[in-house]
C-alpha cells in the first residue's frame, strides 16, 4: 500500500518535473499561414469566452450556435437535434473533517447528499484495484495513482477500485486525482451514475489532511447538495451535397470547464477544416458533426452517427480529438511557467489501411509522427470505426491540465495549432486521393 510520505512526495515529484520541450514551429513568411493562424487565435478566443462548456449547459449551448451559424456560413446544411444530457446545479459541495475543510468536485452524473451531507469515518484505499479493505459504512477516500487522469471505467484503474469500494459499502467516495496539475481533474463517466452513492473529486494539492484523517479513521462529512437533473443538449450536423463519395468530419463540442485547449483547438480546427473542404474537394460531398455529451463516454456522437453517410462511400473520416496542441509548461522557483512549445503527450491514431499515410502528413511534430492502432474508448474515433468507416483518424492529447478548471486560454498558442490545422489537411488530401 502506497504510503502517506510516498504518495506526498509522488505528488511534488510530479508538480516539481520538468516539461518535456520540442523545438518551436518553424516560421514561415507566406501570408495564407499567417492568416490562418490568426483566424484560429481568434476562434480560441471565441472558445474561451463562452466559459464552461458542461453538457447542456449555457456555454455548451451558446457554442452549439456558434458552430451551427459559421457551417452555415461555410455553406453547410445544418440540422438540429437534441437530447437529455445529466446536469449538475450545485449548492454545495465540501468535504470536512476535523478543523480540515475543502471544496470538492462532485462526480457526474451526480448522486446527492442532501443539505446535511454523509457523516461516517473516512477509509483510506491507495492505489487502483479490487483490494480496497474494509470500507463498509465508511467515506472511501481513493487515492489514484499518478497520471493524467480522464475518465472512469469499471474494467481497470479509478473506475474499478470506485465500483469495489461501493459494492463493499461505502456510503460515499472521494477520488484523489493525483496527477501533474495538483487540480481536481473531473472524469468522464457513463450517462447514468457510476455508482449508488455519492462520488466527488478532492484536489490532490488539497489531500494531505484527508489523508492524515483517513489514515485515523476520523470521521468526516461530504456533502453534495444540489439539484442533479437532465437538460436539453444539442447535436449539430452539417451536409453539402454533390454526390455519392464523401468526406467525414468530426469532433465532440462539449468538456469540463472552460475547456480551451481539449475542445477549443478541436473546434478550431473543425471549422476551419469544415470551410476548406467543399472548397478543395469540389467533387466529393461531405458530412460534418458536432455533437455534445463527449463527457458521457460520447452520448451526443452514439446519438447521430446513423446520419452519417454510407461507410462505403466515404472516402476519409477525420475525427477532430482532444488537445490537438496544448502549450507545455515547466516549473520555475515554484511556479508554472508556459513555453512556446507543445506539450508531447498526445498521440496520432489510425485505421490500419491508412497508418503509413497519416504518419507521413503529421511528420515533424511531437507525439504525432506514427499513427498508432486505435485504442477503443481512447477518444471517440473507435465510434466511427466501429460503424464501418475503414479510412479513419484522429488526434488525442492529454495536456498537464486537462479536465481541471485551469484549462484556459493561457493553455493554448494558434502558432502551435496552425501546423496541426495543416497535418489533418496533408491527410485528408493523402487518403481521399489514394481511396478515390
Amino acid at each position: 500500500m502506497t504510503t502517506r510520505r510516498e504518495l506526498l512526495r509522488g505528488i511534488a515529484w510530479g508538480a516539481g518535473a520538468s516539461a518535456l520541450s520540442v523545438a518551436p514551429p518553424r516560421a514561415r513568411a507566406d501570408d495564407d499561414l499567417d492568416a490562418v493562424t490568426r483566424r484560429l487565435r481568434s476562434d480560441l478566443e471565441r472558445h474561451a469566452s463562452f466559459g464552461d462548456k458542461f453538457s447542456a449547459g449555457p456555454g455548451d449551448t451558446t457554442t452549439a450556435q456558434w458552430v451551427a451559424d459559421r457551417l452555415r456560413a461555410s455553406g453547410y446544411r445544418v440540422e438540429d437535434s437534441s437530447f437529455d444530457a445529466p446536469f449538475f446545479v450545485k449548492r454545495a459541495a465540501r468535504l470536512a473533517s476535523g478543523a480540515a475543510s475543502t471544496e470538492v468536485v462532485p462526480q457526474a452524473p451526480v448522486v446527492t447528499t442532501g443539505a446535511r451531507g454523509v457523516t461516517a469515518r473516512l477509509a483510506l484505499v491507495a492505489g487502483e484495484g479490487a483490494d480496497v479493505g474494509d470500507v463498509a459504512g465508511r467515506i472511501a477516500l481513493v487515492v489514484a495513482q499518478f497520471a493524467r487522469h480522464a475518465a472512469l471505467s469499471p474494467q481497470g484503474g479509478i473506475g474499478q477500485t470506485v465500483v469495489e469500494a461501493a459494492r463493499r459499502g461505502a456510503v460515499a467516495v472521494v477520488i484523489v486525482t493525483t496527477g501533474p496539475s495538483g487540480e481536481a481533474v473531473a472524469l468522464n463517466a457513463p450517462e447514468e451514475p457510476f455508482v449508488p452513492v455519492p462520488a466527488a473529486v478532492l484536489a490532490p494539492k488539497l489531500a494531505e489532511p484527508f489523508v492524515a484523517a483517513a489514515r485515523a479513521a476520523s470521521e468526516a462529512t461530504l456533502i453534495v447538495d444540489g439539484d442533479a437533473t437532465h437538460r436539453s443538449c444539442r447535436n449539430v450536423v452539417g451536409r453539402v451535397a454533390r454526390g455519392e463519395r464523401w468526406l467525414g468530419i468530426s469532433t465532440p463540442r462539449s468538456g469540463w470547464y472552460g475547456c480551451v485547449a481539449e475542445r477549443g483547438t478541436g473546434t478550431a480546427v473543425f471549422l476551419e477544416l469544415a470551410d476548406w473542404a467543399p472548397r478543395r474537394f469540389p467533387d466529393l460531398s461531405v458530412f460534418v458533426m458536432n455533437t455534445g455529451g463527449h463527457e458521457y463516454f460520447f452520448a451526443g456522437s452514439q446519438r447521430v452517427i446513423g446520419q452519417g453517410p454510407p461507410p462505403t462511400k466515404t472516402l476519409c473520416w477525420a475525427h477532430i480529438g482532444a488537445t490537438l496542441a496544448a502549450r507545455d509548461a515547466e516549473q520555475r522557483d515554484g511556479r508554472w511557467v508556459m513555453l512556446d512549445s507543445a506539450d508531447p503527450q498526445r498521440s496520432l491514431m489510425a485505421s490500419e489501411p491508412i497508418r503509413e499515410l497519416a504518419s507521413r502528413a503529421f511528420t515533424g511534430l511531437s507525439g504525432l509522427e506514427r499513427a498508432v492502432a486505435i485504442r477503443a474508448g481512447a477518444g471517440e474515433l473507435s465510434t466511427f470505426t466501429d460503424r464501418g468507416y475503414a479510412n479513419a483518424f484522429a488526434v488525442l492529447g492529454q495536456h498537464r491540465w486537462f479536465h481541471t478548471v485551469a484549462d484556459t486560454l493561457d493553455c493554448v498558442d494558434a502558432r502551435l495549432l496552425t501546423p496541426v490545422l495543416r497535418a489533418h489537411q496533408r491527410a485528408i488530401e493523402a487518403v481521399a486521393t489514394g481511396a478515390a
